[in-house]
């Protein structure tokens, strides 16, 4: 059931349809799983009521109080027209503005019981006024949870610690607040976890779709810097969950390679060792040659290799990088080094070629931005791996190392 629900498109959650849907794909948001793990950008504590007669121009303030009166007005602008209302608690009065929301004149009216949450200013002879504010109207007062299961019978946007979402196309943070709210009404209490129950036992931590509720609707008691630090037991069990399924899923499938041999297994021995260094234009820190040992041991190693070269911003990977490309490129293979970007694949294509001119290895750039007759050539080159400058380096490469392939960055 959970999963049933959590694999749903979220065309078919209730007020989204297929153009949200759209502004939501965008986003990378397209079952009812994606938009519950797309977490808050920061969290706002409309919780606490300001009585109005404490109002200050310049101030963010949330108020409670009854609409006395309100309507459309018009102004000196062709087509523009101002909605307002105003609104009284039992320390006095303010003017609540909307510019150019026509529409409000059948949503809020005389008599009902209203939130607002907003920036207080002074405008003009009218004194003090809360412009554009956001706003619920008052039905029920009952804190959000599991239980309740209607948006409209709950305080989303007001009178509580409020998430906020980045705005998705047409799809506002109110709007991706109700989402989420009917979303995680329907999650049951006991769906699946992919915490074990002793891990969260031992953490004092909650259940996923407690975690959830937690994370998007805080309790009323929350520390609202830890939420927007991202460091409340739900956000944590959260976050951990991201990285235990991942560490996991690595798990499985490095247990799935084991069982997988190479069609082609290296072998590095001195000869290739000292060509390597002899083209490097210094000497390898202590760092760089314990990573290439472990690099070299896994490339003789009948399974694939997994490894994760970490470094920071030149600390020489590289380097590391280039020096393992030509001992499998002296092993008589060939060397790719594919590159996120163009830009970076163009700069490692001029670093590489610079250091491999002296054994006329040769570097081909094969991206995009190729036209398409150059682009053909290049793979066809790759693909035949007959990409020698000339037959004078591949005679001066085999007699010297034994080279007869290329480098290329892709």
């Amino acid at each position: 059931m959970a999963d049933d629900v959590l694999q749903m498109p979220l065309q078919f959650l209730k007020g989204v349809g297929p153009r949200k849907a759209a502004d939501l794909k965008k986003a990378g948001l397209t079952t009812v799983e994606d938009l519950l793990f797309r977490f808050p950008r920061r969290y706002e504590d409309r919780s606490r009521m300001q009585r109005i007669i404490s109002l200050r121009p310049g101030m963010t303030a949330a108020i409670s109080g009854t609409v006395l009166n309100a309507g459309l007005a018009h102004t000196r602008r062709p087509g523009f027209r101002l909605f307002s209302a105003l609104v009284q608690d039992e320390s006095g009065q303010v003017q609540a503005v909307w510019p150019n929301q026509a529409f409000l004149k059948d949503v809020i009216k005389s008599q009902q019981k209203i939130v607002l949450f907003g920036k207080v200013e002074i405008w003009g002879s009218r004194g003090l006024q809360i412009t554009d504010p956001e706003f619920e109207i008052v039905k029920d007062s009952a804190a959000p949870g599991p239980a309740v299961a209607a948006p409209d019978d709950v305080q989303l946007h007001t009178g509580r610690i409020v998430p906020v979402y980045e705005r998705t196309g047409s799809v506002t943070t109110n709007m991706q607040r109700r989402f989420v709210w009917q979303a995680l009404n329907q999650l049951p209490d006991d769906g699946f976890d992919p915490v074990p129950g002793d891990i969260l036992s031992r953490e004092g931590w909650p259940s996923r779709t407690a975690a959830l509720w937690a994370a998007h609707f805080p309790p009323q008691d929350a520390n609202v810097d830890q939420l927007n630090a991202f460091m409340t037991p739900a956000q944590r069990r959260l976050v951990f969950e991201d990285f235990f399924v991942f560490q996991t899923g690595l798990a499985l499938r490095r247990h799935e390679n084991a069982q997988v041999r190479k069609g082609l297994v290296s072998t590095v021995d001195d000869r290739i060792r000292q060509s390597a260094r002899a083209v490097l234009p210094f000497k390898l820190t202590e760092g760089q040659r314990d990573a290439l040992a472990e690099i070299v041991a896994d490339m003789q190693r009948a399974w694939p290799m997994q490894r994760l070269l970490q470094g920071d911003v030149g600390s020489g990977k590289t380097v590391v990088a280039l020096a393992m490309l030509l001992r499998a490129v002296e092993a008589g293979r060939q060397g790719a080094l594919m590159a996120p970007t163009e830009v970076l694949a163009e700069q490692h294509f001029l670093t590489i070629e610079g250091i491999c001119a002296e054994l006329g290895v040769r570097v081909a750039l094969l991206t995009s931005a190729l036209g398409a007759r150059d682009h053909a050539n290049v793979r066809q080159l790759i693909a035949s791996g007959d990409v020698q400058r000339s037959e004078e380096h591949t005679s001066e490469l085999q007699s010297r190392f034994g080279i007869s392939y290329a480098v290329f960055c892709l």
